[in-house]
């Protein structure tokens, strides 16, 4: 699709981080341009685990059903052993709660799909929004950024144009054309080993049993072997550490490649088709920075992570999600451009964390817990009355009041950014933490702005709006309550 209107957004790149920007800005009505230079979307599974809070995310725009419709009937854990069709091994975390966990934290669970399903469910609800373009075989090859907009250089084939926009995202990836052009560093251990990648389709499924796990480590003389499952059937990926410098790919023909798969099998005479080969490195970087006035960096353009912690997609997912709604009420007039401030504040940190943890050489950090940390700043989720809908269902993408039965809510003030009154009831409000004469006020990704007892007069909403449409939360903000 071309555009039909000049964009107010350009986003480059249609991975997940790109997508999901697109999705919360045209969600606000804002004019979105996605630009991709590959002429489809990628083939191949990359990433396969979608974590808790990015599930609670999928759900909030209806997506949560076609997601696991694609999604791998396995256990979100990984099995340690020495080949698949041996029984002996331990199950080891995958950053993942157990369901009785999640149960009781989430009104959603995370799933294992690939990401070549995940990036169509995306692609295609994107396209039912308005007010949004995609230009797939389209090359960003120089950015220009004056005072009031960003003038993008586009390649589609052999011909060249210009696109001007209020601001531009880059979700170009780990060797980001925007983040270039931008005058961006990274900085970080850098590359942490190489590895050899197959996709591959075999009957493992049988092999393994009713041991179905997200991911197997097999532990061999010197690195392991991973093998993962990415898809319903007979698809699988294999990978294993290798040295570009005293190997090339020519030393690993198919028939090594098969030999190699029915070792870490456990199966001599596994049937076997090989359906690609390449190789990829671990790396562990973060950019200096998440903006240069008016340009922003997302997902794998503003940090690199080793798969380690499953956390890469979707802390990208999480970025795009973050700047999505933020720049959403911006371009609404809902809130001023200091709130934009807010997203390398918050967000910044979240990928330091996460890719130093990834960085870790250790395979036995303890992962079990790091989901909390997904989940931490948002309100609790708990069932309402009905037993149908969570406390996290009744956020909008304005501002939600959320009142105890007992408490005195003026009327919501006047402001540029919507807030909706919701009165819950009382072992709710004492979830909540407001008991059940108090009030809260939360922001668009759940983040409490602020807390009252017993009343929320106007004078006090209005300033915690003021609050909210600059970024400060409750972490920040003296507390009424």
């Amino acid at each position: 699709m071309h555009p039909t209107a000049q964009p107010t957004v350009i986003v480059v790149g249609a991975g997940p981080a790109g997508l999901t920007t697109a999705i919360a800005l045209s969600r606000h009505g804002v004019r979105t341009l996605v630009v991709e230079r590959r002429t489809a979307l990628s083939p191949f599974p990359r990433a396969t685990g979608i974590n808790l809070r990015t599930m609670e995310l999928m759900r909030a725009w209806g997506l949560e059903a076609a997601i696991r419709s694609g999604a791998i009937d396995v256990k979100p854990t990984a099995w340690v052993g020495r080949t698949l069709a041996s029984p002996e091994g331990a199950e080891a975390p995958m950053g993942f709660p157990s369901a009785e966990v999640a149960a009781s934290i989430s009104p959603t669970t995370g799933a294992i799909a690939p990401q070549d399903h995940l990036e169509p469910v995306l692609m295609q609800h994107l396209l039912s929004l308005p007010g949004t373009s995609v230009r797939l075989g389209a090359e960003v090859i120089a950015l220009d950024q004056d005072r009031d907009a960003v003038t993008v250089t586009l390649r589609e084939g052999d011909e060249t144009s210009t696109v001007r926009a209020a601001y531009v995202i880059g979700a170009d990836g780990a060797h980001s054309t925007v983040r270039r052009q931008a005058g961006i560093a990274m900085q970080g251990p850098g590359e942490l080993g190489a590895y050899l990648a197959v996709l591959f389709r075999a009957p493992l499924a049988d092999i393994v049993g009713e041991r179905r796990h997200g991911l197997y480590l097999l532990m061999r003389q010197g690195p392991p072997w991973v093998f993962l499952p990415t898809d319903r059937h007979d698809r699988w990926v294999f990978s294993m550490t290798w040295d570009p410098t005293r190997e090339t790919r020519a030393d690993y023909p198919p028939e090594r490649l098969v030999e190699l798969i029915r070792a870490g099998a456990g199966v001599p005479d596994l049937e076997t088709e090989i359906v690609w080969t390449g190789d990829f490195a671990f790396t562990a970087q973060i950019a200096d920075r998440y903006r240069e006035r008016r340009v922003f960096l997302i997902g794998d353009a503003a940090h690199r992570m080793t798969p380690r912690g499953a956390t890469g997609m979707n802390t990208a997912i999480h970025d795009g999600y973050d700047l999505g709604w933020k720049l959403g009420w911006v371009l609404s007039g809902w809130a001023d451009e200091s709130l934009l401030d807010s997203f390398e504040a918050e967000r910044r940190p979240v990928g330091l964390r996460n890719m130093q943890r990834s960085a870790n050489g250790s395979e036995q950090r303890d992962v079990s817990l790091d989901y909390l940390d997904d989940i931490a700043d948002r309100i609790p989720h708990r069932w309402l009355a009905d037993g149908r809908t969570s406390t996290l269902d009744l956020l909008g993408d304005g501002l939600t009041m959320l009142a105890g039965p007992g408490a005195h809510v003026s009327p919501a003030p006047s402001h540029a950014v919507p807030i909706t009154q919701q009165r819950v009831d009382r072992a709710t409000a004492e979830a909540l933490g407001i008991g059940a004469d108090g009030v809260v006020l939360v922001r668009a990704d759940g983040r409490p702005v602020a807390r009252w007892v017993a009343s929320a007069d106007t004078t006090s909403v209005s300033l915690a709006v003021e609050a909210a449409v600059r970024g400060t939360t409750d972490a920040g903000l003296p507390q009424a309550a």
